[in-house]
């Protein structure tokens, strides 16, 4: 089984006029025993970052069962969430949104809002609220943390364009194989 990857150019965000700042990487996995078959595709889904070894294992199991040539494409936007695997993980981030948000939780609760303090600490006294709620058995289903939010921040500056820049990516990498 033959695995590589690359680390390619591929384009900038010419509709919204934003330079992309990382390669693209690809993976390709298929067997030199058998004649290629066809290009197989494998577009990874919402969450397909948090561990690239189910990747990787999908990707041999197809070039290998079925004669292909498989691809997997990091495309744009692609680690949206949070993994194990630092250089494919999104992060936690606290943005004006999410600070309203945490005002009008606090509000709600007749809790005072101190801009001195960093706003994480909101999210660990909410949830020691919540858990001396359940132990008084007096916990009422998250009523109180209705609308509070965090914002996930792709790595390499990336964003979500939904789609574009993915198929311009796939495009790209099946034009360097």
């Amino acid at each position: 089984m033959i695995d590589k990857s690359f680390f390619i150019d591929s384009c900038d965000d010419v509709e919204l006029g934003i330079k992309r700042n990382s390669k693209l990487e690809y993976r390709i996995s298929y067997d030199e025993s058998k004649p290629i078959r066809a290009i197989f595709v494998i577009i990874g889904g919402f969450g397909s970052s948090v561990d690239t070894r189910m990747l990787d294992f999908t990707r041999r199991q197809f070039a290998s069962r079925f004669g292909v040539l498989a691809i997997n494409v990091f495309y744009h936007g692609f680690c949206c969430r949070v993994s194990k695997e630092t250089t494919y993980s999104a992060e936690y981030s606290i943005e004006k949104e999410d600070v309203e948000n945490i005002k009008k939780v606090l509000a709600k609760l007749n809790l005072p809002y101190h801009s001195n303090l960093p706003h994480n600490a909101y999210y660990f006294l909410l949830e020691d609220m919540m858990k001396k709620q359940k132990e008084a058995g007096i916990y009422a289903q998250n009523n109180f943390l209705k609308g509070l939010s965090y914002t996930i921040l792709p790595p390499n500056e990336e964003y979500q364009n939904y789609l574009l820049m993915p198929a311009l990516d796939h495009i790209n990498a099946l034009k360097h194989l």
